[in-house]
């Protein structure tokens, strides 16, 4: 029998667990738990402030479909992480943040850095912990694991105080559970799939929005095959962006205001009817449109309108089970509808040609974002991380495959992009890793690139600078005019000199014919790339895309 210390159990733990990577900042309460890392083979990838260490350890989960880990010491190492871990909370991703605490002797004393962390965690996680003996450090740390696992899937938290991380104890006596974690693929009620799939075969002009459930569920090859059996256009929104390809025939991007507005029938596929939905109500969405929706989750069903048909199962076994039960001949009988929505969406798509053509200077928005679409190829993992720049590019960027894009998801929270672009990377080392960030959100977590350097993780980041906030100054110069509006505005920073400085290589660019080729030569390197654009501030306003980001 060997003796081990908790911080040596935490580690096996993980490994059982198929963690490869933990995100982390150092703090001593939690130097046990790397001790343990670095004899099973965990490698600790040391981020520069907690935050960034929690949006990898999302990012990462999101691309396993698995827990990841984030470490951070006591007080504000915790209070740190906070931000990353409400964000996977909405994102539907199952992050373990493991947080240090003072010695068990010491709580109340005035210890360094105690605090009460547990009740700050509980209300944007599924479950709070706090191991009271080193020995149930392994029972603690898996029922954590399977409840963020479990249903639907989302972050959770684990207090250890350092004493018990210190303390040894003979590994017989603290027995690692196994096959703890079980997720069934639920099918759907079978009298509402009947009911669903009546509904459908006798829709005239019927969508489908397939959501970031679709994504969780590993559902993309059920929802193609659903698509095929049936012709009804879908629309794709959230983690379920290019569960089906871009040149699928059934795959629609621009249409959707026409389409949610004018059909009979939407079937939503694991996405919340929330705003990006508009609720599910109209005007987004027909008023007398007949709503059916799937999700893994029952309490999404009936959130914000009352639905035709719920059914509450795993997306990809349900839309197997309504196309057994669909008529054989369905699909050509949405030919004209789909011929409608075809022609809206190449009529937008014109629109986005005619401004993507710019050779103005200062640069526009949707040039830029042209230029980006034209390196994306089915092997480069995008991230997503701003607002205007990046609701510009998400029109125009064209998606091959699910987990393709990564953005922060419904929690809307900037800074996420070069965590998300790290974590991308470590996992998947042989794409290409491109990260779009507006200036704003970039100077939130900037010092990350150094990170990328330091580990040998060659991204690309091409930043769209436009020297503010535009998601939020222009509503704000168009409700209050320029003589009204304070604490919008940024200079246009020279990012690209600063990743020179942090070890990367960097091109300041200002002329559109020279976007294309730091492009293909910063994808091309083993290097760390910053690709500063100086972007028209007004441009995008100018197209008329303003809105409020509430």
């Amino acid at each position: 029998m060997a003796d081990l210390t908790g911080g040596e159990l935490v580690a096996r733990v993980l490994k059982q667990a198929g963690v490869g990577h933990v995100f982390t900042l150092c703090g001593g309460h939690i130097l046990p738990i790397y001790d343990g890392c670095v004899t099973e083979g965990i490698r600790v990838i040391d981020m520069r402030h907690e935050q960034a260490a929690a949006h990898a350890a999302d990012a990462y989960a999101r691309l396993t479909r698995n827990i990841g880990v984030a470490i951070v010491t006591a007080g504000p190492g915790v209070t740190d992480a906070v931000t990353g871990i409400a964000n996977a909370q909405a994102a539907r991703s199952p992050v373990l943040l493991i947080g240090g605490a003072a010695p068990l002797g010491l709580r109340g004393l005035g210890a360094l850095q105690d605090m009460d962390q547990l009740s700050l965690l509980r209300s944007v996680t599924k479950g709070v912990w706090s191991a009271p003996e080193t020995r149930q450090i392994p029972e603690v740390l898996t029922t954590a694991m399977r409840t963020a696992l479990s249903g639907r899937p989302g972050p959770v938290f684990v207090e250890l105080p350092v004493d018990l991380l210190l303390n040894r104890i003979e590994d017989r006596l603290a027995p690692i559970p196994e096959r703890y974690v079980h997720r069934p693929a639920s099918l759907g009620d079978p009298d509402l799939v009947v009911r669903v799939a009546h509904l459908l075969s006798r829709a005239e002009r019927p969508v489908v929005v397939a959501g970031s459930g679709v994504y969780w569920d590993d559902a993309a090859k059920s929802l193609a095959a659903f698509a095929d059996a049936t012709g009804i256009p879908v629309f794709m929104n959230g983690a379920g962006r290019g569960a089906l390809a871009h040149d699928h025939p059934d795959a629609f991007a621009q249409a959707r205001g026409f389409a949610l507005g004018t059909a009979d029938v939407v079937l939503v596929l694991g996405a919340p009817l929330d705003f990006r939905l508009g609720y599910g109500r109209p005007p987004t969405f027909a008023e007398d449109a007949i709503v059916c929706m799937v999700d893994s989750d029952a309490a999404e069903l009936g959130r914000n309108r009352p639905l035709e048909v719920g059914i509450a199962g795993h997306i990809g076994r349900v839309l197997d089970q309504v196309v057994d039960v669909l008529p054989a001949s369905l699909a050509g009988r949405f030919d004209e509808w789909r011929r409608r929505v075809g022609d809206k969406e190449r009529a937008a798509r014109a629109k986005l040609d005619e401004q993507t053509g710019s050779s103005d200077v200062p640069i526009s928005h949707y040039r830029w974002a042209a230029e980006i679409a034209a390196v994306v190829t089915p092997d480069t993992i995008v991230v997503g991380d701003g607002g205007d720049v990046v609701g510009c590019a998400s029109k125009i960027v064209r998606l091959s495959r699910g987990g393709q894009w990564l953005d922060p998801g419904p929690f809307g929270c900037l800074g996420v992009g070069p965590s998300f672009a790290i974590a991308a990377k470590l996992l998947h080392p042989d794409q290409r890793v491109l990260l779009i960030a507006g200036d704003g959100a970039f100077g939130l977590n900037g010092m990350e690139m150094e990170t990328a350097v330091r580990f040998g993780l060659p991204i690309t980041c091409i930043i769209g600078n436009d020297g503010g906030w535009g998601q939020i100054r222009n509503p704000q110069l168009s409700f209050w005019g320029e003589d009204r509006a304070v604490a919008t505005s940024l200079p246009v920073t020279r990012y690209d000199r600063m990743v020179q400085a942090l070890g990367g290589r960097g091109v300041y660019v200002t002329d559109p014919r020279e976007i294309r080729p730091a492009l293909d030569t910063a994808l091309a390197s083993n290097d760390v790339w910053c690709i500063n654009v100086a972007l028209d501030p007004a441009a995008y306003r100018r197209t008329g895309q303003v809105s409020m980001a509430i």
